[in-house]
């Protein structure tokens, strides 16, 4: 015969969480955690599509991405279309020729925002109207192994402008160096 368990005035009856209790909350965890995860990965996406200079270092990384995937060097080409319906650069794997397809890409428009690729060093540059003014990289490359061509971003904001270098080693950008 075993005795009734006793239990105190002060203490309560039972402890811990029942299984039903601990499932309910992982659920309302994990749809939490849904509903975040979504919304800032579409917060990230607008915005890096509503600035150029934010756009072109997106397009940067996912051709990085796309080199070192399909182990093969791939090309970033500036488009000489003054059209704004036309697309801003367009990408491809290194001497494919025409049987293969390029992807066009198309940055965004905004008021008084320019952005070009340069060279890695200040070559050719010409004085207009007390602002030195370089000619556009014809290409830029992108190799199997993560690395890119050395360049540097011309960024142009409303008449202030900044030379932004991007590191080789990570396609990424470096401090800004103020322009001259």
């Amino acid at each position: 015969m075993n005795p009734a368990p006793q239990h105190h005035a002060g203490s309560p009856a039972r402890r811990g969480f029942t299984l039903l209790e601990t499932l309910l909350v992982l659920g309302l965890l994990s749809m939490l955690a849904a509903v975040m995860v979504g919304g800032s990965a579409q917060l990230l996406r607008g915005t890096a599509r509503s600035d150029p200079e934010d756009a072109l270092m997106a397009l940067l990384q996912t051709i990085r991405r796309q080199a070192v995937e399909k182990g093969k060097v791939i090309e970033l080409t500036p488009t000489d279309t003054a059209d704004e319906d036309e697309p801003d650069f367009e990408w491809g794997e290194e001497n494919a020729g025409d049987d293969r397809p390029r992807t066009a890409e198309k940055l965004p428009k905004v008021e008084g925002v320019t952005v070009k690729i340069l060279a890695p060093e200040s070559s050719g540059a010409i004085l207009l109207g007390g602002v030195a003014t370089e000619k556009a990289l014809a290409r830029m490359r992108f190799y199997p192994d993560g690395t890119c061509d050395r360049v540097r971003l011309d960024i142009t904001r409303n008449e202030s402008r900044s030379i932004v270098p991007i590191d080789p080693l990570t396609c990424a950008p470096l401090p800004a160096v103020d322009a001259k």
